[in-house]
């Protein structure tokens, strides 16, 4: 009989069905981990690929290669086109970004963007007038901005509130403004721009704040790929580990002979002058205990970190 033939009791064949499934869960778990940490490193590139280029126009630039490029852009903001944006979050505080249409020129043909004039507290703006009162209007009559290329988000199907968006596109800012407001706008850009600091109408009482350079940090992504990889790794080690053990618990040794693994009777064992004791000894059950399933995990936790 082999000394490793318990691992065809019930509890054992549970066990390491328990285990592989552990570690695959875990191996996916890194694997989005990994994922995010690409995501992270390529948002730091573009970051420090373009917030530091010169200024250019419109007509130079794609929401979605160009992201965070500074343009300049002189137009007018288009009249009662103010919406707020809700659900964000800004340095760490709950907040609304105030979003207005802005129509200016492009290759010499009239042209509409969805400009974002930067953020306010929602703390602060819901107050007893209300946010849709303490949000002052954007500028009248042509003006000169400059703003950072974004793309469009994606969109989403929760309807919102009346002067409210869950989500910037150009479909979604159209849908939540009066027919009165959109008529005959001239086509949107694809995309949407970050108001810059110190621009025309940002010194005003109460004005949207401009929003912080954003962060380069790769956060700790690629620690916890590697914590999920050695989770992966340890729950398999957990099978061989406790085998091991409950295998040396089970052996029998008699004059230097492992009677476990004998597939003989105790009478058998008596006649080939093997067996000298009259009873076997106590085994306990089959298969590791809770606790024993839990120290393995450390053991090997501390050995691999070693």
């Amino acid at each position: 009989m082999s000394k490793y033939s318990f691992l065809a009791s019930p509890r054992w064949i549970g066990l390491i069905i328990l285990m592989i499934l552990a570690s695959i869960v875990c191996y996916f778990l890194g694997e989005w981990q990994m994922g995010r940490y690409h995501e992270k490193v390529a948002a730091a590139e573009q970051i420090k690929g373009t917030w530091d280029q010169p200024t250019t126009t419109i007509e130079q630039v794609e929401a979605d290669e160009d992201e965070w490029q500074l343009v300049e852009m002189t137009g007018e903001f288009v009249p009662d086109s103010q919406l707020l944006l809700r659900g964000r979050s800004v340095s760490g505080s709950a907040a609304y970004q105030v979003i207005n249409l802005f129509v200016t020129e492009s290759n010499g043909e009239p042209i509409t963007v969805i400009v974002d004039r930067g953020w306010i507290p929602r703390i602060q703006a819901d107050g007893d007038a209300g946010v849709e009162g303490f949000v002052p209007e954007a500028p009248t009559g042509e003006v000169t901005i400059q703003a950072r290329t974004r793309p469009s988000e994606q969109p989403h199907d929760r309807v919102p509130a009346e002067g409210y968006l869950y989500t910037v596109t150009p479909e979604k800012v159209v849908e939540a403004l009066p027919d009165s407001v959109t008529a005959g706008l001239p086509e949107f850009f694809d995309g949407r721009f970050e108001l810059s600091a110190d621009q025309p109408g940002s010194n005003a009482a109460g004005a949207p704040q401009p929003y912080p350079k954003p962060s380069t940090s790769l956060g700790s992504h690629l620690a916890y790929t590697w914590e999920w990889r050695f989770f992966a790794v340890a729950a398999l080690a957990v099978v061989p580990i406790l085998a091991r053990r409950e295998s040396k618990e089970n052996s029998w040794v008699v004059d230097g002979v492992d009677l476990s693994e004998l597939d003989l009777t105790d009478e058998e064992l008596r006649d080939l002058g093997l067996l000298k004791e009259t009873e076997r000894p106590s085994r306990r059950r089959s298969g590791p205990t809770d606790e024993e399933i839990e120290d393995s995990i450390l053991d090997e936790a501390g050995s691999i970190g070693r």
